[in-house]
């Protein structure tokens, strides 16, 4: 039973690791060529409105930060 939590917890590490790597891509694709983004999605506004939702969440937002954060750096 560890063999399989570990194989879906390298998966997840995984995965999260390329999610992230796409996320810096598509900011930097958008900030070099500018326009709708890629593949007409706009990242950085999209980014932005996130940040902006959780910090006008207050503490709840505050929470939900440190839990993303949490996640992230593991």
């Amino acid at each position: 039973m560890d063999k399989v939590f570990k194989y879906f917890n390298d998966f997840f590490k995984g995965l999260t690791g390329l999610l992230m790597t796409l996320l810096g891509l598509a900011v930097a694709i958008q900030i070099l060529f500018g326009g709708d983004g890629v593949f007409g999605m706009d990242v950085i506004k999209h980014v932005s409105d996130l940040i902006n939702t959780l910090g006008n969440g207050g503490f709840v937002g505050l929470i939900t930060l440190l839990i993303l954060y949490s996640f992230l750096t593991k």
